[in-house]
């Protein structure tokens, strides 16, 4: 048998051996990956040990006040940094502070002081996402946060009266 054809098609005791020590490198390495795994748990329990815990989301009714507070009351507090930054102006109240209010009037009212904590909780989750993130916040982004606000003040004031 030539090198070129024993090495295209080996004997079956060649290729036995090529998969049994494929697997057990397979299996060498998943152990591997496991153990950085079990050494990264607690580490990671470490970094969020100071972290609040937050609310256990147990119904879809609590998954959207969590949504809802992440659309608008994120995009309140991208308004205001956009006002911070100096690319939209500055009205008499924070756009946090007119979010803020119309919750506190609208959805306790309406939906119940039980899901206002669902939606604090997620305005509070994309509001430490957009503190992480300022510099994405450009001009040309904070002219359609302008814009987003501005159709949810339609709406605020449209339920306000």
């Amino acid at each position: 048998m030539s090198k070129n054809t024993y090495l295209l098609n080996p004997p079956a005791s060649v290729k036995k051996t090529a998969r049994i020590a494929t697997e057990n490198c397979k299996c060498h390495g998943m152990k591997k990956l496991l153990a950085v795994f079990a050494l990264m748990v607690p580490a990671g329990g470490l970094v969020h040990a100071n972290d609040a815990p937050e609310p256990t989301t147990s119904t879809s009714a609590q998954a959207q006040a969590r949504q809802f507070g992440m659309f608008f009351g994120g995009t309140a507090s991208q308004y205001d940094l956009c006002v911070k930054k100096g690319f939209l102006p500055k009205g008499n109240q924070s756009a946090e502070e007119i979010a803020k209010s119309f919750l506190e009037k609208t959805w306790t009212t309406n939906q119940g002081t039980d899901q206002a904590v669902y939606v604090q909780d997620g305005w509070n989750k994309i509001k430490k996402e957009i503190s992480e993130n300022e510099s994405f916040y450009t001009q040309e982004r904070c002219a359609s946060v302008g814009k987003q606000w501005t159709k949810m003040l339609v709406v605020i004031r449209k339920q306000s009266s």
